[in-house]
């Protein structure tokens, strides 16, 4: 199974990666949450697009390219480095990645099925 690498190389920091396929969550803490999105899995080809109707969420990319959803029309923004985005609660979106690309997610750490809704693309 995927998972999070934390390494302490000095008192007081954690360094953090993951090099797997998918969405993880890779720091939570004081009621946020920093994930990775790298290729592969539900991102190669979404299947639902997603809102959070109590949060943002912010969206980076490290490398590579990805492309985020929007609204129920599914509207194509091509992700570039060196720019976040930030999807405003209660936006439908998702993100689709192509091959290498690595995403840096960040969100409320209680963004979940709780207080998220989904649609099936194909029912669109």
């Amino acid at each position: 199974m995927d998972k999070v690498i934390v390494e302490n190389p000095v008192d007081g920091l954690d360094v953090v990666s993951y090099d797997g396929c998918n969405y993880i969550r890779g720091v939570e803490f004081g009621g946020w949450c920093v994930a990775f999105i790298n290729h592969g899995g539900r991102f190669v080809a979404p299947a639902y697009i997603e809102r959070h109707n109590k949060t943002d969420e912010v969206f980076a990319l490290l490398s590579g390219e990805a492309t985020l959803l929007i609204g129920e029309g599914r509207r194509e923004v091509r992700m570039e480095c060196g720019k976040f985005y930030n999807v405003r609660k209660g936006t439908w979106h998702q993100i689709a990645t192509k091959p290498g690309a690595r995403c840096l997610v960040v969100e409320n750490a209680d963004t979940g099925a709780v207080n998220s809704e989904r649609r099936d693309i194909a029912k669109l």
